[in-house]
């Protein structure tokens, strides 16, 4: 179901212009002609093979149920939610009894998203275009790592939830930055900084005056995938691959550490009541 009517009454100022019946709010720049780039990349890659070229799609389904199941916790049928940064729409189009509104900054993505019933617009979270405390939820996933303005991005999220709302974001969590400093990555802008829970914590607690619910880390990645191959394979190759794993986790916990590392993590918050 492709959303065509616009309700311009949920916005607090008029767009710039229309495309394809998606309302256009902020003006194209490098920064949104880079990120342009990567989407028309991605989409690209999985027209031709199926498979995401950035992360495994079994890494990726993770990562996103470990948030789908922290919006059905938080979310009642019927309630406003926003994806400040919707992609391909996956996350919202499990949650058809919510009334689903999203953003980016990618028309090809905003199509798709709109395609699957989603209320979609164009605009940079630093351009939030909609009217104050406006929704229940907000989800903002893999997003905030790309932002320019961290506190910009975050004050304009927060002004369209409503008091006590709930705002669920997803990061990824103690990431080594410095493959993306290489002149070898193709982008000029990929991820510009990292969060662990204390950094959100003080971030949300500290500076936005919002209550933490609760955090919890997602996506399980092998740090030596290459270990496989040293086994047979088939079921011999699992169930000694299994008890391999199993024993460093029982006798050698901190080399079984070493092994496996979550590469995002959750942070569910409040919006504090207006004084």
């Amino acid at each position: 179901m492709i959303v065509s009517a616009i309700d311009i009454s949920i916005y607090c100022r008029d767009p710039l212009t229309f495309r394809n019946h998606i309302p256009v709010f902020s003006s194209s720049n490098n920064y949104t002609e880079n990120y342009e780039r990567i989407s028309q990349d991605h989409l690209s890659a999985v027209a031709k093979s199926g498979d995401n070229p950035f992360i495994p799609e079994s890494l990726w389904a993770e990562m996103e149920e470990s948030t789908s199941n922290l919006i059905a916790k938080y979310s009642k049928a019927g309630e406003k939610i926003l994806d400040a940064g919707v992609g391909l729409g996956r996350l919202l189009e499990k949650f058809p009894q919510l009334d689903r509104y999203g953003m980016d900054i990618s028309f090809d993505y905003l199509e798709k998203a709109n395609a699957l019933g989603i209320n979609c617009c164009y605009a940079l979270i630093e351009d939030m275009p909609y009217k104050e405390n406006f929704f229940d939820i907000i989800v903002c996933t893999d997003v905030l790592e790309h932002v320019l303005d961290l506190n910009a991005s975050l004050t304009s999220i927060l002004k369209v939830l409503k008091p006590r709302g709930t705002l669920i974001i997803r990061v990824p969590y103690r990431e080594n930055l410095e493959n993306y400093m290489s002149v070898k990555v193709p982008y000029e802008f990929v991820h510009l900084r990292n969060f662990d829970e204390n950094v959100l914590q003080l971030l949300f607690t500290k500076i936005f005056k919002c209550e933490v619910i609760e955090w919890s880390t997602a996506g399980t990645l092998n740090v030596f995938p290459h270990l496989k191959n040293s086994f047979p394979s088939g079921r011999l190759l699992r169930s000694l691959t299994y008890r391999y794993y199993m024993f460093l986790k029982t006798f050698f916990p901190e080399k079984y550490d070493t092994l496996f590392y979550k590469t995002e993590i959750n942070i569910v918050v409040k919006k504090r009541q207006a004084a």
